[in-house]
């Protein structure tokens, strides 16, 4: 054993009897003694990782393979920082530095598929699984990473692919809970909520299986007591995720004021959470409590992030302090100029101020259009009919903007039916549309900032309302742009107020009130809305009849 391997074995020795401190400082005493072994560098790169410390761990990993490139450890471990941190175009340009070099081990090829799912280029991520498969029929990684795309690109595979992965990783809580999606899409719900029945009797601390069975009950018409089995748990010793997941599902069916009461609880346990303060000042304000919300913005001060930011910009434009709530947003758009959510209050701002900006940032031409889809009679009728298929086995979603109507799940432009491949098709055409009618390039301008940028499609869904439902006005705070394509609406739209139409500008409701939406979009089958993502939007509610939507969410890459 040379003197490295046993300096890192030290070092790990420390770590297990948690001095973390004292583990640190012997890899670091390590490192400089032997700056050029890069094993040495990606045994840190471990430590770090345990800790989570994520981004220190990637350093390191970065360093081994420079000192030794031909580690495949320390490339592996790199592209597995490169996921958590949520940086999956990056993972992807590094794992292709070891796709290159013959043999390929099946772990790479599924960390790959991995990499290009969540990157968003699906079939690439379909072509590393089955390689990764053909060489190892049995890699848990690949056959899991299979069930994901299947899930997400609604296949007829997906409940199979989801029991083969199963049967090698049985013991798999993430892949139970999307085998339940997986089942509840292919229609057999009562099946579907009986595995998340299980996956809480189970794992009755695993807040995510508690959310899973709150969707489904409220899918299913409990309204009442959909959210039983988060009482039940959080009576005990209940994690405080699980009152924070709690509070999200009531909050995501508009009961705040009671999201507001299950913090309140939480925090008396853990007073200085930031999590849980942060969701306790969103939900008081939502609950129209921004007095107590700004009270607890105030208490926790020192809270500096983005979400912090918004979340109290937000509760002080209830209280009517303009020019405050100006000022908080100033940090997060100078800290990164693309935040959505920033930049769709400012809006509120400045039209309160009478600010000329607010005619920058939405009043140019070209910004908001209404653009027909290039696909004749027929495609439309079988796009048409297939959404009506797809929403035989959706329901109205927790969390989101649709009130009494249905949301298809998954990625719907991922789809493999051979209407969506041509309606993904027609999208891209509109979106390169758009992009021609735009005003010029502006490097301050969210959006005109990206103009000339490569776009992709991030987020697509369709929603139904039948004969009743609207949606409430909201933004898509991952988007560059927003839509909505109509493919059926309700003869009531022709009526002088203005049922199931699209208007964009207008606040939520209980924000601001006195302001109008700054247009107003009638809905025509066969046609594509599409407008900047900082801009707030809702539809007007229907009575009677149906209104069918495609909606996409477009980002700009660098």
């Amino acid at each position: 054993m040379n003197d490295a391997v046993r300096m890192a074995r030290d070092a790990i020795a420390l770590a297990d009897m948690g001095d973390d401190a004292a583990a640190e400082s012997k890899f670091a005493e390590a490192l400089a003694r032997f700056p050029y072994d890069g094993r040495l560098a990606n045994s840190a790169g471990n430590f770090h990782a345990r800790a989570g410390r994520h981004q220190k761990a990637l350093t390191h990993f970065r360093d081994a393979i420079s000192k030794q490139p031909g580690l495949d450890e320390a490339l592996f471990n790199a592209v597995l920082m490169l996921l958590r941190l949520d940086l999956p175009a990056q993972a992807v340009q590094m794992v292709l530095l070891r796709l290159g070099q013959e043999p390929v081990p099946a772990k790479f090829l599924a960390l790959a598929g991995d990499a290009a799912r969540l990157a968003g280029d699906l079939e690439a991520a379909s072509t590393h699984y089955r390689d990764a498969l053909m060489k190892e029929p049995s890699n848990i990684p690949a056959l899991t990473g299979r069930a994901s795309l299947s899930l997400e690109r609604g296949a007829a595979t997906a409940v199979a692919d989801h029991e083969r992965a199963l049967a090698l990783a049985p013991g798999n809580p993430q892949l139970f809970h999307d085998y339940a999606l997986a089942l509840w899409e292919a229609g057999e719900q009562q099946t579907a909520h009986q595995c998340a029945e299980a996956i809480v009797r189970q794992l009755p601390e695993w807040a995510q299986g508690h959310s899973l069975l709150a969707d489904f009950n409220w899918a299913l018409g409990k309204r009442t007591d959909f959210d039983s089995h988060f009482a039940r748990a959080c009576r005990g010793n209940a994690p405080a995720p699980m009152f924070v997941a709690w509070a999200g599902s009531l909050s995501g069916v508009d009961r705040h004021a009671e999201a507001a009461d299950v913090l309140r609880q939480a925090q008396k346990t853990w007073p200085d959470d930031s999590e849980i303060s942060l969701c306790l000042g969103v939900a008081l304000s939502e609950a129209q409590q921004a007095d107590a919300a700004e009270a607890v913005f105030a208490t926790a001060n020192s809270i500096n992030t983005p979400e912090w930011r918004i979340a109290r910009a937000r509760n002080l434009l209830r209280l009517d302090r303009i020019s405050d709530a100006e000022n908080m947003l100033g940090g997060v758009v100078r800290a990164g100029m693309a935040d959505i959510s920033a930049w769709a209050l400012f809006d509120i701002c400045w039209r309160l101020q009478g600010d000329a900006r607010h005619h920058w940032l939405h009043g140019q031409q070209g910004l908001v259009r209404s653009i027909e889809l290039p696909i004749d009679s027929s495609q439309f009728g079988a796009i048409r009919s297939c959404l009506h298929q797809m929403h035989r086995y959706s329901a109205m979603p927790i969390g989101q903007s649709v009130k009494d109507g249905s949301q298809t799940k998954g990625a719907l432009l991922a789809r493999q039916e051979p209407e969506i491949l041509v309606l993904a098709q027609a999208l891209r055409e509109v979106c390169e549309d758009y992009r021609a009618g735009l005003p010029l390039f502006d490097e301050t301008h969210p959006l005109l900032s990206r103009r000339d940028a490569p776009w992709s499609i991030i987020g697509s869904w369709s929603i139904k309302l039948a004969g009743k439902g609207h949606h409430a006005a909201h933004i898509h705070p991952r988007g560059l742009l927003s839509s909505a394509c109509y493919f059926e609406v309700p003869v009531e739209i022709a009526q002088q107020d203005r049922p199931g139409w699209l208007e964009l500008g207008r606040p939520p409701s209980g924000l601001i009130n006195g302001l109008s939406p700054l247009h107003w979009i009638r809905p025509q089958p066969g046609h594509c809305a599409i407008f900047p993502s900082t801009l707030f939007h809702a539809t007007t509610p229907i009575t009677i009849g149906t209104r069918m939507t495609v909606a996409f969410d477009v980002m700009a890459t660098a």
